[in-house]
């Protein structure tokens, strides 16, 4: 059912959500929280479901060359039913791509797909020329080699195909993976560091599985339109996901990748965790929170004390406003309650438990006037298309979202439902135009510092820049949220947002830098545009 009303605050609405979850369920909370709150007394598992896999992690040396293989898999999202999917390396989600400040290791990306395909290096600070994003793809066969100049702090980052009108539908079928950066700061910290156990990376996605576990993606003018969103929520490539983890602090590497979906993340007995980091490195300190808000291509590291005993991390429902002028209507998520995305067990060992550090990184530089600095405003909107409506394919019905595709149609492989054959139903657009291959919409200084004013009319959009980190100066007006406070490459911008911006890495016309939602069928619709550093 849809709902039209009158316009509301969009942060009221994420609050209100939220302590509805939390409050509904606080007695039964409560009872668990006591109960978890015992020592663990045993090592026979709590929760059946799918082991937690955990990406290979690959340290690359300074000068050292991998080969990152884009190729076809086998992969069971449902234990006991592998399915075609993509991935690098031959498995979905590819390794952990572990880089050390300073050095400059080189990457060769082979495709061995049956389709272009090419490579961005989410979040990582380097030159234009060092990422594939711009390049319209490497055909079958061909590869692409960089050295790249890793020089920013640690941090966790992610990498994912970025063809221009099937980044949607390569991300959904598997094509990304995790990218690290340490540093010496962060080694002496002291926190959970080892991998898989105590270090545990959490790739968050969401699918619509068929009968035989297939991924099915519906190219409905709805998803189109808002974004995919499945009813089965996938961790590391799996279903029903349990890992086992330490009596004691536990570091989770949280990677938002899904094409659409927002996670609002918590855990079933309502714990209070810490968040130590966001996109593109740590806080100055820890924040305690019991929600945390992950749009498409964000990134956070949390600590959480499993001394407590199990727990299980839950997810809101994704319901999302489009609004006209003074009306709202919010269009209802296929999930109506919290979902589970990953149960931990408790196992009991011999390490002493790490320490919550009180101070993490330098605090950010205080903020003085802003008044010489260049202004820049963009306006992320979905527009009517004219060509769609000459045709008859404008309009459509909500409902339509996840009408999925037949077994039979599903078996001819990943990513066949294409639509480029018809007009899409809306552009996306950011400051009234689609993207254009070729066309450089803006030119900014190398060494330059400006603000950005992004604005969301509509609907909420996550926007996202390459080759430049920010810094949140308000939302909506107002101070930025407890997890938009640190070091950022996207943020979800509700109605408005200032970000803080100085760009340090050069890009050329010929490569230059994007910008865009990162809602990915918005992305490949031409919610995105171009912009040269020097």
């Amino acid at each position: 059912m849809i709902e039209t009303r009158l316009r509301f605050s969009r942060r009221a609405l994420l609050a209100g959500v939220a302590l509805g979850f939390l409050t509904s369920a606080l007695p039964a909370l409560a009872a668990k929280k006591k109960k978890a709150a015992a020592p663990a007394k045993a090592e026979e598992p709590t929760f059946t479901g799918t082991a937690l896999p955990v990406p290979r992690l690959v340290d690359l040396a300074d000068g050292e060359t991998f080969d990152l293989v884009a190729e076809a898999t086998r992969h069971a999202f449902v234990e006991g039913k592998p399915v075609d999917a993509l991935g690098y390396g031959g498995t979905y989600m590819g390794p952990a791509l572990r880089l050390k400040r300073g050095t400059r290791p080189k990457i060769r990306l082979v495709n061995r797909l049956a389709r272009p395909t090419n490579i961005h290096w989410h979040g990582l600070l380097v030159p234009s020329s060092q990422d594939a994003a711009t390049h319209p793809g490497l055909k079958t066969g061909e590869s692409f080699e960089t050295a790249l100049t890793v020089d920013q702090p640690a941090a966790t980052l992610w990498y994912h195909t970025h063809v221009h009108g099937r980044t949607a539908r390569d991300v959904h079928d598997g094509l990304a993976g995790l990218m690290i950066v340490t540093d010496e700061a962060s080694a002496g910290l002291g926190l959970p560091s080892t991998w898989g156990v105590d270090d545990l990376p959490l790739v968050l996605q969401d699918r619509d599985l068929d009968p035989t576990g297939r991924p099915v993606y519906p190219a409905t003018a709805v998803v189109i339109e808002h974004g995919f969103r499945g009813r089965d929520m996938v961790v590391n490539g799996v279903t029903n996901a349990v890992a086992r983890v330490p009596h004691r602090l536990v570091r989770l590497r949280l990677v938002n990748a899904a094409n659409a979906r927002t996670f609002r993340l918590f855990f079933e007995d309502n714990r209070n965790f810490r968040l130590i980091a966001t996109d593109a490195g740590f806080l100055a300190e820890p924040a305690e929170l019991s929600l945390l808000v992950l749009t498409p291509g964000e990134r956070a590291e949390i600590l959480v004390d499993f001394a407590e005993g199990i727990g299980v991390l839950m997810t809101g429902p994704d319901e999302h406003d489009h609004r006209v002028g003074a009306a709202t209507t919010t269009i209802p998520d296929v999930i109506d309650r919290p979902a589970r995305l990953v149960a931990f067990d408790v196992v009991r060992d011999d390490r002493p438990s790490a320490a919550v550090p009180s101070r993490l990184a330098l605090p950010l530089a205080a903020v003085g006037s802003t008044a010489g600095l260049k202004r820049r405003r963009f306006e992320l909107r979905t527009l009517p298309n004219p060509a769609a409506a000459a045709v008859g394919t404008g309009g459509h019905d909500h409902h339509m979202m996840h009408t999925a595709t037949t077994p039979a149609a599903a078996a001819q492989g990943p990513a066949t439902h294409d639509t480029e054959s018809a007009p899409l139903p809306i552009l996306p657009t950011i400051n009234g135009r689609t993207f254009a291959i070729g066309r450089i919409d803006e030119a900014v200084g190398l060494g330059a510092t400006e603000i950005w004013e992004i604005v969301s009319p509509d609907m909420a959009h996550p926007f996202h820049l390459h080759g430049a980190h920010f810094r949140v100066l308000s939302e909506d007006g107002d101070q930025p949220k407890t997890w938009n406070r640190g070091p950022k490459d996207t943020v979800l911008v509700e109605n408005s947002a200032e970000l803080l911006i100085t760009f340090t890495r050069p890009a050329d016309a010929a490569t230059p830098f994007l910008h865009h939602c990162h809602l990915l069928e918005h992305e490949d619709g031409g919610m995105m545009g171009t912009f040269t550093v020097r």
